[in-house]
């Protein structure tokens, strides 16, 4: 495999990773989008209405993950994967991923009384779930920057 093969290789799965980012983005917006429609129109919300405002104000780091992603891959294309720029990205990355997980365990309480109240286990399982996705990938930029 030539050189120029292996750089056109590289730029291809880039920009599938850069695809994958701006489908992902466009995703969480337009969920949030629609859950904040939800939360300003209904009425019988109740006790699930502090719960889908945590989703939507976890959304803010979690599209500035993606924003640092994106550089990251940029990085990664102009061959500067190895530089302060590429280590400030992931510092930020490891930040965000904390603020979220943070952000679901100071949520747990509402979601254990919606739990309760509703008798579904399965919604404990999914929070510990959500706090644990991000406080791996942060655990993960943690080893990485040490490495």
């Amino acid at each position: 495999m030539t050189i120029q093969n292996f750089k056109s290789l590289e730029r291809s799965s880039t920009l599938f990773l850069r695809l994958i980012l701006l489908v992902l983005t466009i995703g969480v917006l337009v969920l949030c989008g629609f859950l904040l429609y939800q939360i300003i129109q209904s009425d019988s919300l109740g006790y699930y209405r502090p719960i889908l405002m945590g989703l939507v104000i976890s959304a803010i780091p979690l599209i500035y993950i993606f924003y640092q992603a994106y550089n990251l891959l940029n990085n990664i294309d102009n061959n500067l994967s190895l530089t302060d720029s590429s280590v400030n990205s992931l510092r930020i990355i490891k930040v965000c991923s904390f603020i979220i997980s943070l952000m679901y365990l100071i949520g747990s309480p509402f979601i254990f009384n919606v739990a309760q109240q509703d008798d579904a286990p399965g919604v404990v399982l999914i929070n510990i779930i959500l706090i644990m996705g991000p406080f791996s990938v942060g655990v993960f930029t943690i080893f990485y920057r040490n490495f």
